[in-house]
């Protein structure tokens, strides 16, 4: 069976899969209404190309899928898309992260087409305060997605929390207490600066040092060890608590030396690593029978060692693409 090594010698098994760029939500650290420039039009990636790509990146030793976005539930052949990639061999899960909003329709779906588990994106408990930081969003249909995604049995599901001073920082500890009785990994993931937010970023960073000692303030947190959830995240929980708690560092401390992925744009770029502008074109392949998996084994090449994201840098640098053209 064939491994994808970088240099490093980290075993590259896991593809995010970012299969499409818009969103129906403008979330305050992704895309601000106001200052956000109009994104260039771009020509999103066929079903067919995707699945060819992904088929490509198993036969090279990815293993993993998660599609992403933009919303990636915005795209019309989501639950077909699903279904192919389940259908490849040597693919082993496929999972999806979305805002929620859309899901109540489709959980049902999504779990008959082969998807296991879903992220969702989830950054208040507060209507108005959702609302806010969504730029409109209702709350109710996020709330609704979830209660679908249990009904699907698309479990653990996990709750991702963006956490912002002065923003949702007083939410966290409504966040955490949803784990002593439900099935839910809540997820802190400190806010990352993105191109043109350096304001916002300076005024909003909490890093998760000070998130920890919120959570602390309801009981004392075991630590789990690292293969009971793998990922980047720092897993806790309660006592006697049926769900998980996990703290996502960026910025304040990487967890680079674990990382197991690639990532695939929209527009059919391979990025080695998040928090770069660097990207393998695949459009030469995917234009005629050019080897897709020659590709893969040259993205683990170009894999960095280590994201210069810290404090000192003052953010992430992820090129001109915001996070939500990336799959971030």
């Amino acid at each position: 069976m064939s491994q994808l090594i970088d240099p490093y010698g980290r075993k590259l098994e896991y593809l995010r899969v970012s299969v499409v760029d818009s969103c129906n939500l403008r979330c305050f650290y992704c895309q601000p209404g106001e200052g956000c420039l109009p994104r260039e039009v771009r020509k999103q990636l066929s079903r067919q190309q995707i699945v060819s790509i992904v088929a490509a990146g198993a036969a090279a030793g990815i293993r993993k899928i998660r599609l992403t976005g933009g919303e990636p539930l915005m795209r019309a052949d989501i639950v077909e898309l699903v279904r192919d990639i389940a259908a490849i061999s040597g693919i082993d899960d496929v999972s999806l992260t979305t805002n929620g909003t859309m899901l109540a329709a489709l959980a049902g779906k999504l779990a008959c087409a082969g998807l296991k588990r879903v992220n969702i994106s989830l950054d208040s408990l507060e209507r108005a305060n959702f609302a806010e930081i969504t730029s409109g969003g209702k709350l109710q249909a996020t709330l609704d997605g979830i209660e679908a995604a249990f009904a699907a049995g698309l479990v653990p599901i996990k709750l991702n929390m963006v956490v912002m001073k002065g923003l949702n920082d007083h939410e966290v500890e409504n966040f955490a207490r949803l784990t002593i009785e439900r099935n839910l990994n809540v997820r802190f993931i400190e806010y990352m600066l993105m191109p043109g937010q350096e304001e916002n970023w300076r005024k909003h960073y909490l890093p998760s040092e000070e998130i920890m000692l919120l959570c602390s303030r309801i009981a004392p947190m075991e630590a789990l060890p690292a293969e009971v959830l793998a990922g980047p995240a720092k897993s806790y929980r309660y006592p006697g608590a049926v769900g998980r708690l996990g703290f996502i560092t960026p910025v304040s401390q990487h967890f680079c030396s674990q990382c197991n992925r690639l990532r695939l744009t929209s527009d059919g770029k391979l990025r080695p690593c998040l928090f770069s502008g660097e990207e393998i074109d695949l459009a030469p392949a995917l234009a005629g029978s050019e080897d897709l998996g020659r590709y893969f084994r040259e993205a683990a090449m170009r894999k960095p060692e280590q994201t210069a994201v810290s404090p000192a840098s003052r953010g992430a640098s992820c090129g001109p693409r915001g996070m939500a053209e990336i799959g971030g």
